[in-house]
C-alpha cells in the first residue's frame, strides 16, 4: 500500500478497482488512496465484508458478487469474517481449513466478469489502479477483462503455487500462467514482494 500511495503520490484524485477487497481499511491496498480523495470499486464475495464498505468507505462503489470468467453463480468456501482466506476453490479450502485448523462454509453467491462489472458502472478504460487477491482465482479474473479496451495503469495482483501453499520460487513465478498472461496483455512488473506483485503497462 506504500508503495502504490508513492507510485501515485501527484495523483490527487484517480480510480481503483479492489476484487477480493476483504476490508475497508486492515490490509487493503487502496486505503490510503482514499484518503486522498479517490474512490473506486470494491468487490468482495462475503457478504458480511461489505458491511463495512458501506460504513468506512461510502464514495465507493461496493459489491457483493464473486469475479470470474461467466456470468451466474458459483460456490464461495468462507472462513469466519475478516479472513483473507475466503475461495471459490474447494481444494486451496480443504487445504486452509488444515493449516488454519477452522472451518468454512459453502454458500452460493452470484459470480460476474470484470468486464461486465466495469462496464455497468461506467468505468473508464484507463483507470488507475487493478488489485486482485481472490485465493487461486485470480487468472479467471484476469481472463474476464478485455484489455483491448481496459487499460489501468497497475495491477497488483497475488501470484503463488496453490499445490504447494505459498512456497515462494522466483523461477517459477515467472513460469506461472498469471505471471505470463499479464506480460504478454502488455505490463512489465516494477516491484514485488513475494506473493503480491505489481505490474506497469509498458507503453
Amino acid at each position: 500500500d506504500i508503495f502504490i500511495a508513492k507510485f501515485f503520490r501527484n495523483f490527487k484524485k484517480g480510480f481503483y478497482v479492489d476484487v477480493g477487497a476483504l476490508h475497508p481499511i486492515n490490509g487493503s491496498l487502496t486505503y490510503l488512496l482514499y484518503q486522498k480523495g479517490w474512490n473506486g470499486i470494491n468487490i468482495d464475495m462475503m457478504q458480511e465484508n461489505l458491511k463495512l464498505f458501506n460504513i468506512f468507505r461510502k464514495r465507493d462503489i461496493n459489491l457483493d458478487v464473486a469475479v470470474s470468467s461467466s456470468k451466474g453463480s458459483i460456490n464461495a468456501y468462507l472462513f469466519e469474517v475478516g479472513s483473507g482466506v475466503n475461495t471459490n476453490q474447494l481444494k486451496i479450502a480443504k487445504k486452509w481449513k488444515s493449516k488454519i485448523n477452522k472451518n468454512f462454509i459453502r454458500r452460493k453467491v452470484k459470480k460476474n466478469t470484470l468486464n461486465n462489472i466495469l462496464i455497468s458502472n461506467k468505468v473508464v478504460e484507463d483507470f488507475d489502479f487493478l488489485n486482485i487477491d481472490v485465493e487461486g482465482n485470480e487468472l479467471n479474473v484476469l481472463q474476464s477483462l478485455n484489455f483491448d479496451k481496459y487499460n489501468p495503469k497497475i495491477i497488483c495482483v497475488e501470484i503463488h503455487d496453490t499445490n504447494k501453499m505459498y512456497t515462494y520460487d522466483e523461477n517459477a513465478i515467472k513460469n506461472n500462467p498469471i505471471y505470463i498472461f499479464i506480460k504478454k496483455a502488455g505490463y512489465k512488473k516494477i516491484w514485488n514482494k513475494e506473493f503480491s506483485f505489481i505490474f506497469k503497462k509498458d507503453r
